[in-house]
C-alpha cells in the first residue's frame, strides 16, 4: 500500500471532521480530485434548479394573469431578465467542460431571482405581499440545500438575501409586527438551509475519503491475496511451482497442446544422492544446489507456456510447450551446459560420494483420442521412471553433454 498516500488520506479525514463550517476544504490536489468526482452532480443539480426556478417565476405569470393582478413593466421586464439569465446558466453549466464560474453564477441569479421577487412584494397588496416575501425560502433551500454550493459561499449569498429582504421589508412600510414575523422567517430558512448545506457536504467530503480509504485497502488485500497466492503456488527453496500447482499447469498446457496439435518435451531432472549432501555438508549447502539448479532451469524457459516445479526433494519436472525438436535440443544443450558448471559439483569430493544430476527428456504427443482429465496421470506416468533409471542406463551430466 502506498503508506505515504494512505495516512494522507487519514489525515485529511481527521482534519475535516475536527474543521469549522467555514473550513471545509482538502489540500489543493485533494480538492481538485473531489470536485471532479462530484462535477457531474452539480451540473445535474444546478440544471434542475435552474429550470424549475424558471419554470416558477413563468408560472407565476400565468396565476398572476388568472388572478387579475397587474405589476409595473419593470417588474415584468425583471422577471423576464431573470428567466433569461436561469437559462443562460443552464446552457452553461450544460456545455462547459470546467464550471469555473457556477457558484458565482449561482449566487447571482439567487440574488437577481430574489430581487424580482421582493419587486413583487412592493408592487402587491397584503396577503399576496406576505406570500411572496416567504418564497424567498424556496430561494433559499434551492441554491443552498439543494444545488449544496461550498458552505462559504452560501452562507454569504444567505447574507446578502437577507440583507435585501430586509430592505425591501423597511422600504415597503411593513409594520414592526409583521416585520419581525417575516424576518423571523427568512431567518429560519436560512439557517435551516445552511444547516443541511453543511451536513452534506461534509457528509460528501467524508464518504469522498472513506471511498478511497475503501479502495486502497481493496487494493491492498488483492496484492496480498495475489503474493499468498503465490507463496503457495511456488516452492519456497527454489520459487518455482510446487508438485501441486505444476500438475493444474500441466492440465492446462496439455489441452492447450491439443487444441493447437503441438508437441510438448517433459524434462526431468534429479539430483541423486542429495541426503548424503546434507549429511556432509549441511541443508544449507544442499539447499544451495537446489537453487543452482533452479536457476538454470529457468534460464531455458522461454514461452509463456513453460513451466518448471520442484516435485519433491531434489526432483524437478519442466515441461516445454509449442517447441519443435531443435528447439528442445537447443534448450537442453544450455540446460546440460548450465547443470555442468555449478561448482559444487566439480568437487572430487562430491563426485567420489555419487552425488550427481541425472537429466532426461520425453518428448509427449497430445492423443486426440484421450481424454485431458487423464492428462495429468499420463504425463506423470511418463515423467516417474525418469528419476528412477537404473544406474547402467543413467547418464549424468557430463557424459550427456559429451554425447
Amino acid at each position: 500500500m502506498e503508506n505515504r498516500k494512505y495516512y494522507q488520506v487519514v489525515d485529511e479525514l481527521a482534519s475535516l471532521r475536527k474543521a469549522s463550517p467555514f473550513n471545509l476544504r482538502f489540500s489543493q490536489l485533494m480538492e481538485y480530485a473531489f470536485q471532479q468526482s462530484y462535477g457531474l452532480w452539480y451540473r445535474d443539480a444546478i440544471r434542475v434548479a435552474t429550470l424549475f426556478a424558471a419554470a416558477l417565476l413563468g408560472g407565476a405569470h400565468i396565476v398572476q394573469w388568472l388572478s387579475g393582478l397587474s405589476v409595473h413593466p419593470f417588474v415584468e421586464l425583471g422577471r423576464l431578465g431573470s428567466i433569461a439569465m436561469l437559462i443562460a446558466t443552464y446552457v452553461y453549466v450544460a456545455r462547459s467542460k470546467r464550471l469555473i464560474y457556477q457558484h458565482l453564477l449561482v449566487n447571482l441569479n439567487a440574488l437577481v431571482a430574489t430581487l424580482v421577487i421582493l419587486s413583487f412584494c412592493i408592487s402587491y397588496p397584503a396577503p399576496f405581499k406576505h406570500i411572496f416575501y416567504t418564497a424567498i425560502i424556496f430561494v433559499q433551500i434551492f441554491v443552498f440545500a439543494l444545488i449544496r454550493m461550498p458552505f462559504m459561499s452560501a452562507f454569504f449569498g444567505a447574507l446578502v438575501i437577507l440583507a435585501v429582504s430586509n430592505v425591501a421589508i423597511y422600504y415597503d412600510g411593513t409594520p414592526a409586527a409583521e416585520w419581525f414575523f417575516l424576518t423571523f422567517f427568512l431567518v429560519a430558512g436560512a439557517i435551516l438551509s445552511l444547516v443541511i448545506c453543511y451536513r452534506m457536504e461534509r457528509g460528501a467530503r467524508e464518504n469522498h475519503l472513506q471511498s478511497i480509504l475503501i479502495s486502497m485497502e481493496r487494493d491492498q488485500l488483492k496484492l496480498q491475496n495475489a503474493k499468498l497466492k503465490e507463496r503457495l503456488s511456488e516452492d519456497p527453496v527454489t520459487h518455482l511451482l510446487n508438485r501441486r500447482t505444476f500438475e493444474n499447469a500441466v492440465l492446462d498446457k496439455w489441452n492447450r497442446a491439443f487444441h493447437n496439435r503441438k508437441e510438448s518435451a517433459l524434462v526431468a531432472i534429479s539430483i541423486e544422492s542429495l541426503k548424503k549432501l546434507n549429511q556432509m555438508r549441511g541443508s544449507d549447502a544442499g539447499d544451495d544446489l537446489l537453487k543452482s539448479v533452479a536457476r538454470q532451469i529457468k534460464k531455458i524457459l522461454f514461452e509463456s507456456d513453460d513451466v518448471a516445479a520442484r516435485i519433491s526433494g531434489g526432483r524437478f519436472c519442466v515441461l516445454l510447450s509449442n517447441a519443435s525438436n531443435s528447439e528442445i535440443s537447443r534448450r537442453m544443450k544450455r540446460l546440460r551446459k548450465g547443470l555442468l558448471s555449478i561448482s559444487i559439483l566439480q568437487e572430487d569430493e562430491i563426485s567420489n560420494a555419487g552425488i550427481r544430476i541425472s537429466v532426461a527428456t520425453n518428448v509427449l504427443v497430445p492423443d486426440a483420442e484421450g481424454d485431458s482429465r487423464d492428462a495429468i496421470v499420463r504425463v506423470m506416468r511418463d515423467v516417474e521412471p525418469m528419476f528412477f533409471v537404473e544406474n547402467e542406463q543413467d547418464a549424468d551430466v557430463e557424459a550427456l553433454l559429451a554425447s
